[in-house]
């Protein structure tokens, strides 16, 4: 008997592997979901309190901090956050962890890059105000969210290549949902929907703020739905690596 369970000792490693793959899908979802709905609830009531939606420069320039700091750099912190968590997760695995863990590494280094384009160039508004500003309004809605889309995709990716690496079976379902959720996201930041400056998210820009504050959320509950399928695909085939051992070893049992 000792002899048929130590056949998969990492069994019982696994599916706590996939518990803490799903938990962490869940808190990556919720941050999405909270960014979507701060966003479309939420935007008017901030652009009122900083001024906003007033004709000054100033007003505009408070509320673009502020929208850069509650909605978008969370986005990127939160998941630094949670690559360090995956990363004790993969610590207690016995399977071959280079490329899955060096994905993670890279996660990391991108959404601190994403970080950097979100908050540098506040540092910057002192010496070179109309150089940050102009970021701001040119380029900074593709920049950081093409870095968060390809950070998520190393995220989600990178448990689903560990787990291929121990069942030796291809794993269609959670690749195609995290492939998708960064996609979808990456593509959104090039789309003229997003092609909108921090600057405009004000009353005098209504309808451009209107369609953006629609496909924003739409595209975060979207990437929200798609993580959490990944996730929890994940953990179920991490959790059947356990099941088939107790079959194999009850059947072996019944011999």
């Amino acid at each position: 008997m000792v002899r048929l369970i130590d056949d998969q000792p990492d069994a019982f490693a696994y599916r706590s592997f996939g518990r803490r793959v799903l938990f962490t899908g869940l808190l990556v979802a919720a941050v999405y979901g909270a960014a979507g709905t701060i966003v479309m609830q939420e935007s008017e009531a901030i652009m009122r309190q900083t001024g906003m939606d007033s004709e000054g420069i100033e007003g505009q320039v408070t509320g673009a901090v502020v929208f850069v700091i509650i909605v978008f750099t969370p986005l990127a912190g939160s998941m630094l956050l949670l690559v360090h968590f995956l990363r004790h997760a993969f610590g207690r695995l016995e399977v071959e962890q280079g490329l899955p863990l060096a994905m993670l590494t890279a996660s990391r280094l991108v959404f601190i890059a994403a970080i950097i384009v979100a908050l540098a160039p506040l540092g910057l508004a002192i010496d070179a105000p109309i150089t940050a500003i102009n970021f701001y309004q040119e380029r900074f809605m593709t920049w950081f969210f093409t870095l968060i889309g390809i950070g998520l995709a190393l995220v989600l990716l990178a448990p689903v290549r560990q787990l291929q690496l121990r069942t030796r079976k291809t794993l269609w379902t959670p690749a195609l949902a995290g492939a998708f959720a960064a996609g979808y996201l990456v593509w959104m930041a090039h789309s003229p929907a997003w092609d909108i400056s921090v600057f405009q998210l004000s009353q005098e820009n209504l309808a451009a703020v209107k369609e953006f504050r629609t496909s924003f959320t739409a595209t975060m509950l979207t990437c929200a739905g798609a993580i959490l399928l990944c996730c929890w695909t994940v953990k179920r085939n991490a959790g059947s690596i356990l099941a088939r051992q107790k079959a194999h070893f009850f059947t072996q049992v019944g011999r």
